[in-house]
């Protein structure tokens, strides 16, 4: 049956449009005022979930298919009226929409149901990245609303994201997925439990829906969503969610297809205890930087920031070899940075300004508690990773040259159930890379038999086994380098784990592609 997917052209102009009320959530936020019908109460800060780390990797779910999952997890009930009716059917005239919202989901999409399940709200709150920001983890509008969620600046600050020259919270996808659902559950408490009046403020500002609860109050009239006189953006943008969740639910009963995504988690959060910049983390691990850069967008500087969070979102099968290679890393070679001697008459201030660096990143960076300095006091100068002259790049990480490349084109012929963003995950490849080599449009759907280019050069797979024993002071990263290997692949012939790490005397066994 031919793909029937969501409205692309239609939703993503109003994708656009939904945004130009997200200021007044901001003032809502900022100058809060009583509803009449529930006392307000501060907004719940959940803890960090552990559902993000490793003991859920093996955790079996009813389907193996994240779709009917989310479809099983729906609530509320869609009414039958013409305002849904409408949005369905420009859902509908549309061969291409959900197709895209599927391939930029697909990396994130499962760590937002399993946040949604454990807080128990309903699942219809997945389509709100869909319609705000078409799940681009890096959307912006024209009112200065940024990332999946679209927080406005002052709102991410009252939900906890925090924004500074290193960090956009609005872009990180756990703390903003966190954050959005805390301002959910208090609009929720705020309306006294009604989610139809819940996402219209979550468009138009909490004071536009309190105060057209009043006029209607006061007129003796309903104060239900359907029966409220609100701006004509947050009258569409209800249906829309309903709508979205309904085509998701009713997929056969539409002619829906559907890409389809396996019920597992596509990536882990690493806890890194410290800065890290991409292009560190891209070689310890053995993917590439701009793919690393993709995953976590809210790194501004492609480092994290002094103050945290410490921790990246990685693919899961390297997720084990960034840890165990990171406990062997010395601290002064986690950030890319300089050294500098402190000369007579020097201050913090003064270094700090001389090289572009603020004066708490350099006392953090040198874990110095005062300001006090001495002549020839040795400094680190945090880098920020863009300037180390390897981050975001599509060239290989650095240790993971395996043999000679062969000069011909690699080429993937699609299969039923591909998209893009797996294509990319299964040739170690970036999306971005993957949509420049074949002249695509981010917008751009696949289909089964096209065939695409995945590669400018292929490897041989010309290799010898060596061996090689652990010796004192030896680190994953610098035997990977040393024998111009992944670590990944240092991790994966060995079968080495946090519970099985390097001893000195450990024989490990090596492939080493033919010298050239």
């Amino acid at each position: 049956m031919k793909v029937r997917t969501a409205l692309l052209a239609a939703l993503f102009l109003s994708g656009c449009q939904n945004l130009s009320h997200q200021d007044d959530r901001a003032l809502a936020a900022i100058e809060p005022s009583k509803s009449p019908q529930v006392n307000k109460k501060a907004h719940k800060r959940h803890p960090a979930p552990s559902l993000f780390g490793d003991d859920q990797l093996d955790a079996a779910e009813e389907s193996d298919d994240l779709w009917v999952r989310i479809s099983n997890d729906m609530q509320l009930d869609v009414p039958d009226n013409d305002r849904v009716r409408r949005q369905r059917a420009a859902i509908l005239r549309s061969d291409s929409h959900m197709a895209t919202i599927a391939s930029r989901a697909e990396p994130y999409l499962y760590l937002m149901v399993e946040e949604i399940e454990r807080r128990g709200l309903p699942m219809e709150l997945v389509t709100i990245p869909m319609i705000e920001s078409m799940f681009d983890p890096t959307a912006r509008s024209r009112s200065n609303a940024v990332g999946l969620w679209q927080f406005v600046p002052q709102t991410g600050r009252n939900f906890g994201l925090r924004h500074d020259r290193w960090y956009d919270g609005r872009k990180d996808v756990l703390a903003s997925t966190r954050a959005a659902l805390d301002y959910l559950e208090y609009l929720n408490r705020f309306f006294d439990g009604d989610w139809l009046n819940t996402m219209a403020a979550y468009n138009a500002g909490e004071g536009r829906v309190r105060n057209a609860i009043v006029r209607n109050q006061k007129r003796g009239r309903p104060t239900d969503y359907w029966s409220l006189d609100l701006p004509r953006e947050t009258l569409q943008y209800v249906p829309k969610i309903l709508a979205m969740a309904d085509v998701i639910s009713n997929m056969d009963q539409y002619g829906v297809s559907m890409p389809a995504l396996a019920n597992e988690p596509k990536l882990r959060a690493v806890e890194i205890e410290g800065q890290l910049d991409i292009a560190t983390a891209a070689n310890l691990a053995g993917v590439r930087a701009s793919q690393l850069k993709e995953l976590n967008p809210a790194l501004v500087r492609g480092v994290t920031s002094p103050s945290g969070p410490h921790r990246l979102l990685v693919p899961v099968e390297y997720a084990d070899a960034l840890e165990l290679a990171l406990a062997d890393l010395p601290r002064n070679n986690r950030v890319t940075g300089r050294d500098y001697r402190v000369n007579r008459g020097d201050t913090l201030s003064l270094i700090a300004s001389r090289h572009g660096v603020s004066v708490n990143e350099l006392k953090m960076a040198n874990n110095l508690s005062g300001h006090a300095l001495r002549t020839g006091q040795s400094l680190r100068i945090p880098g920020s990773g863009v300037s180390s002259g390897q981050a975001f790049t599509d060239a290989e990480p650095a240790v993971a040259k395996r043999s000679r490349p062969a000069t011909n084109v690699a080429q993937y012929t699609v299969k039923s159930g591909d998209t893009l963003w797996s294509i990319s995950r299964k040739h170690g490849i970036s999306q971005q890379s993957l949509l420049k080599w074949n002249g695509l449009s981010a917008k751009a759907t696949i289909k089964p038999g096209s065939r695409l280019i995945v590669s400018g050069k292929s490897a041989t797979a010309s290799s010898s086994s060596v061996s090689y024993q652990v010796r004192r002071g030896d680190s994953l990263s610098s035997i990977a380098a040393k024998f111009q290997v992944a670590v990944v692949d240092v991790v994966r012939w060995n079968q080495l784990d946090r519970r099985n790490h390097l001893q000195p005397g450990q024989t490990l066994t090596l492939f080493v592609g033919d010298p050239g």
